[in-house]
C-alpha cells in the first residue's frame, strides 16, 4: 500500500501536471478575465475545468508562449475527484515539464494519505519535497506521522529517497533513520526487506532478513539467514522462475546448526537440520482448447521435524512428509493421470520399510448412454498403483470398475427410482518378498436399488423440503484367490506382512435416510436442518444387524447458531461420537465454542478423545475488540491452544497484541514443546508496519 499511495500523490505533482494538462480541453470562469498579447489573466474566484481536471485560485496567470499556468492564492487542483493539492503559490511549465508549489498539501482521497510539504519543485525526472510530513490521520492532530527534512523522488525509477526520517506517535518520536530508500510502485526488484526481530527466554535474540534478487520479471531468489543467540545460526533460500505463462518453479533450500548446549539440553535428535523442496506447477502442457492437462510435482526432503519449525514458526509441522507428482490429461468423455507417492517418516531411523506407491496409473471413462439406449449410463474406470520399499512386501495392484446405471420419476417427479450395478476386479501381484506369496485376486459385483422422494410444501410465512431415500445395495464375491488380507476365511487375513495391502468384501445392506429443511417464504434463509440416517448391515450368514443411526440437526436464528451431530452405536447400545458448534452474538459480544467427543467401544473404530474449544470476541468501542480463545484436550487435561488478543482498528492506524500459548512438534523424546509467545503487530494505513515475535518461553 506504501508503494501504490504515494505513488498515486506524486503523479499528480508529475505527469498529470505536464504531458496530461497538454491533451486536456479547459474552460475558464472568472469574474475578471483580461488578455494582454500572449499573457491571459485571471482574478477573482477563478475556476478552470476538464473532464480530468478541476482548478481554482483566487488568481491564475497563462502565459501563451510560455506555456506557464501561474495560480496565486486558495490554490486548488483536483485530479478524478480523488486526488488534490492545496497550495498558496503554483508554477506549471508545460514546456519544459516542470512545476513548483509553496507550500502544499497533495491529498489522496483513495487511500487518505497525505504530505505536507514546505516547497515542491520538479525538474527533468526528478521531485524535490522540502520539510515534509506524511501521515493518513486528522490533519490538525495526527495520531502518527512521519517527518522528513527533505525528499526526493525519480518519476522515471520510481524510487524515493527520504532523509532523516522520524516517526512520530502524537508529538512522541519513536523512530529515526538518516536515511531511507523504498520504491512506489509494486516493480519487483532487488534489495533488502525488512527485517524481523523477537526474543525468546530459550532461544535469546532472533534476527532475521530477507536479501531479495529479482534481475528479470521470470525468475527471483530469496536468501534469509537467521541468528539465534541461545540457538544457533542457519540460512534458508527460495527460488522462483516462470518458465512460461502457465507455469511456476520454486526451489527451496535451507540449513541450520543448533549450539550443543541447547541441543543436549532440549533433548533435540540432531545439531544440523537441513532439507529441500521442488515444487513445480504447469497446465496447458500438452492440451488442446477444449481438453485440459496438468503437472503438478512437490518433492520434499528434510532430515527432522525442526527444519520445517525454524523455517516458519506458524507452520504446521507433519512428522510424515510426502513428496508427490501427478499428472492428468481430461477431456469431454475420457480423464487419464499418472501420480506418484513417496513418504518419509522423519521418526524413524529408516525408511527403508516405509511402503512407497511408484507410480500410479489411472484413466476413466465418464457417464455414456449403454448402446444409445436412454437414460442407461455406464462409465469406466481403471487403476494401478506399484507398492514398493526396499524391506518388506512390495506389491503391484490393477483395479477395474465397470457401473452401469437407469435412474427414472415417477408420479409427476415425486417418486425417483435408480438402479445400479457394479463390477470390480482387483488384483495383487506381490514383489520384493523373501517369503513366496500367490497372487491375490479378488472380483465383487454390486447390485443396488434406490427409491426416494422430494417433496415441497410451502406455507404461509415458510417452506418446508423434504427428501426420503431407501438404498438396497447386495455385493457377492465372484473370485477369492491366492493371498489376500482381510477376507474372512483366506488363510492371510491376519498375516503382518500384508497388511499394507487390506481388502474388504462389502456385506448385503439397507441405508435409509432423512434430509429436511424449513426455509423463510420471503428469502429463502434456511431456518432448520435435520438429517437422519440409518443403516442396517447383513452378515454372512444373512443376520441383520443395525449399524450406527446418525442424527445431525442445525439450527439458524437471527443471531448465531447451534448444531449437532450424534452417533448412537445400536450393537453396543452407546453414544459413540458427539459434535456440538454454536455461535452467538449479541450486540458487541460475539461467542463460538465447540465440542467433541468420541468413546472407544467394541464396535465402534474409535478412539477415546474428547475436547472443547471456545472463542469469545468482545467490541469494546467502534474501534478496540477484544478476544480470548482455548483450544483444551479435556481427556489429558491439556491446553493445546490458548491466547488473548487486542485490536485497535483505528481509520489511520491498526494495532494487534496477541499472547499464545501452544504445544508444537519436536523430534525430542518429548514429542511436544509448550511454547508461549507474545506477537505484536502494528500497521500504519496504507504504509504497512511492522510484525514483531517473542517467544517467551518452551517447556
Amino acid at each position: 500500500m506504501l508503494k501504490t499511495s504515494l505513488s498515486s500523490l506524486l503523479l499528480i505533482t508529475s505527469l498529470s501536471f505536464s504531458e496530461e494538462l497538454k491533451n486536456e480541453k479547459f474552460q475558464l470562469i472568472s469574474e475578471n478575465i483580461k488578455t494582454e498579447g500572449n499573457i491571459i489573466t485571471a482574478d477573482g474566484n477563478v475556476v478552470i475545468f476538464s473532464p480530468t481536471y478541476y482548478l481554482s485560485a483566487s488568481k491564475i496567470i497563462y502565459n501563451k508562449k510560455n506555456e506557464s499556468f501561474e495560480l496565486f492564492d486558495n490554490v486548488l487542483i483536483l485530479k478524478d475527484n480523488t486526488i488534490q493539492t492545496q497550495s498558496d503559490y503554483a508554477l506549471i511549465n508545460l514546456k519544459d515539464d516542470s512545476y513548483s508549489q509553496t507550500p502544499v498539501l497533495l491529498f489522496d482521497k483513495k487511500s487518505n494519505l497525505w504530505v505536507n510539504s514546505k516547497k515542491s519543485t520538479k525538474e527533468n525526472t526528478n521531485i524535490e519535497l522540502d520539510s515534509s510530513i506524511i501521515s493518513s490521520c486528522d490533519c490538525v492532530d495526527p495520531i502518527w506521522s512521519i517527518k522528513v527534512s527533505s525528499a526526493s523522488y525519480d518519476t522515471e525509477d520510481k524510487w524515493m529517497h527520504a532523509y532523516n526520517p522520524r516517526l512520530y506517535f502524537k508529538n512522541i518520536p519513536l523512530f529515526y533513520s538518516p536515511y531511507l530508500g523504498f520504491p512506489t510502485d509494486t516493480t519487483r526488484r532487488t534489495g533488502v526487506l525488512a527485517p524481523t526481530i523477537g526474543y525468546s527466554k530459550t532461544e535469546g535474540l532472533f534476527y532475521s532478513q530477507s536479501i531479495f534478487i529479482a534481475p528479470k520479471e521470470n525468475y527471483d531468489l530469496e536468501i534469509i539467514p537467521q541468528f539465534r543467540s541461545k540457538r544457533g545460526y542457519g540460512i534458508y533460500s527460495y527460488f522462483r522462475y516462470a518458465d512460461s505463462a502457465h507455469s511456476l518453479l520454486k526451489l527451496n533450500t535451507g540449513f541450520f546448526k543448533e549450539q550443543k548446549e541447547y541441543q543436549k539440553e532440549n533433548d533435540l535428535d540432531n545439531q544440523k537440520h537441513y532439507g529441500w523442496s521442488i515444487d513445480y506447477e504447469r497446465t496447458k502442457l500438452f492440451s488442446s482448447i477444449n481438453h485440459q492437462d496438468g503437472l503438478y510435482a512437490s518433492i520434499n526432503w528434510l532430515n527432522d521435524i525442526e527444519y520445517e519449525t525454524l523455517e516458519d514458526d506458524d507452520a504446521t509441522s507433519d512428522e510424515k512428509v510426502e513428496s508427490k507428482i501427478n499428472y492428468f490429461y481430461n477431456t469431454a468423455k475420457y480423464y487419464g493421470g499418472i501420480y506418484g507417492r513417496h513418504y518419509i517418516d522423519t521418526s524413524l531411523d529408516s525408511n527403508d520399510a516405509t511402503l512407497q506407491e511408484l507410480p500410479q496409473l489411472q484413466f476413466h471413462k465418464y457417464n455414456d448412454e449403454l448402446f444409445g439406449l436412454n437414460k442407461i449410463l455406464y462409465s469406466f474406470d481403471t487403476k494401478y498403483r506399484r507398492y514398493t520399499r526396499i524391506e518388506g512386501v512390495g506389491a503391484n495392484y490393477y483395479e477395474l470398475s465397470l457401473p452401469i446405471n437407469y435412474s427414472k420419476y415417477f408420479l409427476d417427479d415425486y417418486l425417483y427410482v435408480n438402479v445400479e450395478n457394479k463390477l470390480t476386479l482387483s488384483k495383487y501381484e506381490y514383489i520384493n518378498d523373501s517369503l513366496t506369496y500367490e497372487d491375490g485376486t479378488l472380483i465383487q459385483n454390486e447390485i443396488s436399488l434406490s427409491l426416494g422422494a422430494d417433496l415441497i410444501k410451502p406455507y404461509e410465512k415458510y417452506l418446508h423440503t423434504i427428501n426420503l431415500e431407501a438404498e438396497y445395495s447386495h455385493p457377492k464375491s465372484i473370485k477369492e484367490n491366492g493371498a489376500l488380507y482381510g477376507i474372512v476365511g483366506n488363510n492371510y487375513e491376519d498375516d503382518d506382512n500384508l497388511s499394507s495391502f487390506t481388502n474388504s468384501i462389502s456385506n448385503k445392506s439397507i441405508k435409509l435416510s432423512l434430509n429436511q429443511s424449513l426455509y423463510e417464504n420471503k428469502n429463502l434463509k434456511q431456518i432448520v436442518n435435520h438429517k437422519l440416517s440409518q443403516s442396517i448391515l447383513y452378515n454372512s450368514l444373512d443376520e441383520a444387524k443395525l449399524q450406527n443411526t446418525i442424527n445431525y440437526t442445525k439450527l439458524n436464528y437471527n443471531n448465531g447458531s447451534v448444531s449437532n451431530k450424534l452417533t448412537y452405536n445400536v450393537q453396543d447400545k452407546q453414544f459413540i461420537e458427539n459434535t456440538v458448534d454454536i455461535t452467538y452474538k449479541i450486540n458487541e459480544l460475539s461467542l463460538a465454542a465447540g465440542y467433541y467427543k468420541s468413546k472407544d467401544t467394541d464396535n465402534s473404530a474409535k478412539e477415546d478423545l474428547e475436547s472443547y474449544n471456545v472463542k469469545a470476541e468482545y467490541d469494546i468501542s467502534k474501534d478496540y475488540k477484544f478476544a480470548y480463545y482455548e483450544n483444551y484436550n479435556i481427556l489429558d487435561n491439556i491446553k493445546s491452544k490458548q491466547g488473548i488478543n487486542l485490536n485497535i482498528n483505528d481509520i489511520c492506524w491498526n494495532f494487534d497484541i496477541k499472547y499464545e500459548r501452544e504445544r508444537v512438534a519436536s523430534s525430542s523424546d518429548t514429542s511436544e514443546i509448550d511454547q508461549k509467545v507474545f506477537y505484536f503487530n502494528l500497521t500504519l494505513k496504507p504504509l504497512g508496519g511492522i510484525k514483531q515475535e517473542y517467544t517467551l518461553g518452551d517447556n
